[in-house]
């Protein structure tokens, strides 16, 4: 089983935990005396709900979630990642229904990918965060420039992107477009 997917499992057990507590203290009235302790409420029930939607998620690429790898819930957490923040874009009214209205599949895609990036960090939320402390850790780009001139023999390939491979494989969680860019600059 995926390294990481213990983790989430972990924290969820964890979650469940302390949600009962709440219960049965009577949360709903404790946070009305004590409206600061919402947040930490809301970002319980954000880990419990981030822990489900990516166990519920295996199915789709055709895994029981006892045979993941870590790759598998990076890839899914990647997704749940971006669906969390498209729902975002449509919440916070950054897109809005006459935005998209009379637009093709394809250009609301690429609406949507564009507003998101010029977004960047600014799109967040707490199901979003829970999620993206899964992740691997963005190695450095000088991190992965070294790693690449010990380790990548740009002869024995035919165009130095074929070198993306083993380049990903070693940096799981890495950005193709940022290991794109690195081998142009390389070049």
């Amino acid at each position: 089983m995926s390294e990481i997917l213990k983790r989430i499992k972990e924290d969820l057990k964890e979650v469940m935990k302390i949600e009962i507590k709440y219960r049965k203290m009577g949360a709903e009235k404790f946070l009305k005396v004590n409206p600061t302790t919402k947040d930490s409420y809301d970002v319980m029930i954000s880990q419990k709900n981030v822990s489900r939607a990516i166990i519920s998620m295996f199915p789709e690429i055709g895994k029981k979630p006892a045979d993941a790898t870590d790759d598998d819930t990076i890839k899914l957490l990647k997704k749940y990642i971006n669906q969390e923040k498209e729902r975002s874009l449509y919440e916070l009214s950054f897109l809005k229904e006459s935005d998209v209205e009379g637009k093709s599949a394809s250009e609301v895609k690429t609406l949507v990918k564009n507003k998101i990036q010029e977004l960047g960090d600014d799109l967040t939320s707490y199901p979003i965060k829970i999620a993206q402390k899964y992740l691997p850790k963005q190695a450095t780009k000088e991190e992965i420039a070294a790693w690449i001139h010990k380790n990548i023999n740009f002869s024995s390939y035919k165009n130095k992107m074929q070198a993306m491979g083993p380049i990903m494989k070693q940096f799981k969680g890495c950005d193709g477009n940022f290991v794109k860019n690195l081998l142009i600059e390389l070049s």
